[in-house]
């Protein structure tokens, strides 16, 4: 069977189990095509951690159903995010990842390889140095951040349960991956590559070990004992992992051995944050953040919320005055989404969305005038980064 792949999700955690995909199919005999018309069957992975995102994969998910009827098939997050929105937009076959072990072995398991058995990929090498310049050079492609560092995905799922997250109810079970798998796949792809500047990914990778005994500073330090030239980046790092092992990271920087930091804060008006269920204070937050300034840390990035239920306009400003205070090198901003079965969507007191408009507005501009970067949600960034992933077939 020719199987057409199209990635819409955002993250870079969801690429492993792409991956996965493809070395299923492939173990199975199925041949992967780099066009849509070429495929027996399109496989679309769907996206919704935010609004803009969920609804272009809804979107273009009603395009391929129209192009390629009957053909096409609709997996990933979207099924659990929004259930509703997908079986209104999508008359095809659905089902969520989750499921994927089922599903794929009963539709795609004719060479009798379980998806267990396909090669579990935990890293990918670095697509370029400068990811802002490869775009400019390369509009053709989806290039983001991470795409500048060794990928190594740690772990998947998340315990918490924020209110407000949509992607959570997509999840797994949380599970680190084997800690002497990780570094063997990556002292092996450095040394391949000659790459030493490595990017963790995680749904949360700061619970990375908690469940094995080992923890996100052991595999740093082990990795730093393998390559002694290796520099690591965190991405989605819950602020209560950071602020729980404040001085096991610091030391961390002052070796050396962090490059980067994306710490989502989502607001710092205790109020929200405790609607939010995010489990720490504005005060634990400035203290933590407070100790990167003095060491003179500014490679940090965060997430902010705009117009949680409920949130006033003095609640926001005081999330802005934090920010302007640490001044992240990037701020990503998004409107509170709506989700179907998140908790946060039976809060009373909904912000209208002229108010998020107006909020998100004025923010950007305060960032940027602070020298800032600020991606917000349907703002120019996010807007070609839709385009380039709406261009890129098969991963």
């Amino acid at each position: 069977m020719k199987v057409f792949i199209k990635g819409l999700n955002t993250c870079p955690q969801r690429n492993q189990k792409l991956q996965q995909y493809l070395a299923f199919l492939r173990g199975n005999g199925h041949q992967i095509v780099e066009a849509p018309e070429a495929g027996d069957v399109i496989l679309v992975w769907t996206c919704g951690f935010r609004a803009d995102v969920r609804d272009n994969t809804l979107r273009q998910l009603t395009a391929y159903g129209e192009h390629y009827p009957g053909r096409v098939v609709a997996t990933g997050c979207l099924p659990r995010i929004a259930p509703g929105a997908l079986a209104a937009s999508f008359d095809g076959e659905i089902f969520a990842w989750t499921d994927d072990a089922r599903v794929l072995e009963q539709k795609f398991g004719t060479g009798g390889l379980s998806l267990a058995e396909a090669e579990q990929i935990y890293t990918k090498p670095a697509l370029c140095a400068d990811a802002t310049q490869f775009r400019r050079d390369h509009p053709e492609h989806d290039v983001i951040f991470h795409d500048q560092f060794l990928q190594v995905m740690v772990a998947e799922g998340c315990p918490f349960h924020c209110t407000y997250c949509s992607e959570r109810l997509a999840f797994p079970d949380f599970r680190s991956f084997p800690e002497a798998a990780l570094v063997a796949a990556t002292v092996a792809r450095m040394r391949e590559t000659g790459q030493k500047e490595v990017i963790l990914i995680a749904d949360c990778l700061g619970e990375y070990g908690r469940e094995t005994g080992s923890s996100l500073v052991s595999l740093v330090r082990r990795l730093a004992a393998e390559e002694p030239e290796v520099r690591v980046s965190f991405s989605n790092f819950h602020p209560q992992h950071f602020i729980e092992d404040l001085d096991g990271y610091l030391a961390l920087i002052r070796d050396g051995r962090i490059r980067h930091l994306n710490l989502p804060i989502q607001s710092a008006s205790d109020r929200i944050l405790r609607l939010m269920a995010r489990s720490y204070t504005r005060a634990a937050l400035t203290e933590a953040f407070d100790r990167l300034n003095q060491l003179g840390f500014t490679a940090f990035d965060t997430h902010v919320i705009v117009g949680f239920p409920g949130e006033t306009d003095a609640e926001f400003e005081d999330t802005m005055a934090f920010l302007l205070r640490h001044r992240p090198k990037h701020v990503l901003l998004s409107w509170f989404m709506d989700c179907e079965d998140a908790p946060a969507a039976r809060l009373p007191n909904p912000v209208p969305a002229a108010v998020m408009a107006r909020r998100s507005e004025d923010a950007e501009a305060r960032l940027r005038a602070a020298g800032i970067l600020c991606n917000n949600e349907g703002g120019e960034i996010i807007q070609e980064r839709l385009r380039r992933l709406n261009r890129v077939g098969t991963p």
